[in-house]
This record gives C-alpha cells, sequence and structure tokens, in this order.
C-alpha cells in the first residue's frame, strides 16, 4: 500500500477497510487490495471480476464527483463476506457533495448503468453527508 493508504481496524478478520485520500493516484493500489481480497471471498471468477470492475468504477465516480471545487476529500472502500447471508458486499463512501451531471453528458455518464449491470445488488444512497454505493454478489463458492 502506499504511504497515507492503510487497512483500518475496525474490521472483522477477514474483512477489508480503506480510507484514503480520494485522489486518483490512490485507486490503483484500492484495486488490487481488493482483487487479492476478492480471491479469498467465496465468489466465483466471473463476480470477482465483476466485484473489482464495478468497485473501481464508484471509486472513480467517487473521486472525480464528490469534491469538486475542494482540496482533498475522503474515500472509504469496504469489502465484507458475510456466510450467513450468502453474499460478499462492498461498499463504496464519499463525504462529499456530487456535482450534477450535465444534460448531454456525451460519451460519459456510463458509471452507475455499468455498476448496475455488473452486479446483482446496487443501491446508491446520497445525503448531506456523502453518497454510498453498496453492491452485493452472492457466494457461490465455498470458504478457502
Amino acid at each position: 500500500m502506499n504511504s497515507g493508504q492503510q487497512q483500518l481496524d475496525d474490521v472483522r478478520e477477514g474483512d477489508l477497510h480503506f480510507r484514503v485520500p480520494a485522489a486518483p493516484a490512490r485507486l490503483t493500489s484500492l484495486r488490487h487490495a481488493l482483487a487479492e481480497w476478492a480471491e479469498r471471498s467465496g465468489l466465483s471468477r466471473e463476480d470477482r471480476e465483476a466485484l473489482v470492475l464495478a468497485s473501481y468504477e464508484a471509486m472513480a465516480n467517487s473521486v472525480e464527483h464528490a469534491y469538486a471545487g475542494q482540496l482533498q476529500g475522503v474515500l472509504d472502500l469496504r469489502a465484507v463476506r458475510d456466510p450467513q447471508l450468502g453474499r460478499v458486499v462492498v461498499t463504496v463512501t464519499d463525504y462529499g457533495q456530487w456535482k450534477q451531471p450535465p444534460r448531454n453528458p456525451g460519451t460519459r455518464g456510463r458509471g452507475l448503468p455499468l455498476i448496475r449491470g455488473l452486479t446483482p445488488t446496487a443501491e446508491i444512497t446520497t445525503s448531506e453527508q456523502g453518497t454510498t454505493v453498496a453492491m452485493s454478489w452472492p457466494i457461490t463458492e465455498p470458504e478457502h
């Protein structure tokens, strides 16, 4: 991990939680950490790939849209394996205010449809405190 990017202590063993500055340079190492975590998650290979891509898109959206006009914001990435519910849940949370999308985004504006297409369940919750994208996939393989 890069300096300033560390796993937080408020996680159960086997889960993942990072809080980092919301900067493009942070996303690659988060994607790699999430991919390593996903290998142990009990998801099929196809779902692991979908998890990494959808989560990366959610993180990129937070970096690009949440902190317009601000010097620095924060991004939280959480990944939890819940065998009792039979699913893996990934949440990406920012604490900014998303800027309104343009009326005609041109070739842009494909992030949320991509996320929704890659996961059986995607919920986007916005408030004055920020935005959370919660995505889940069913566990299909036994625990390693």
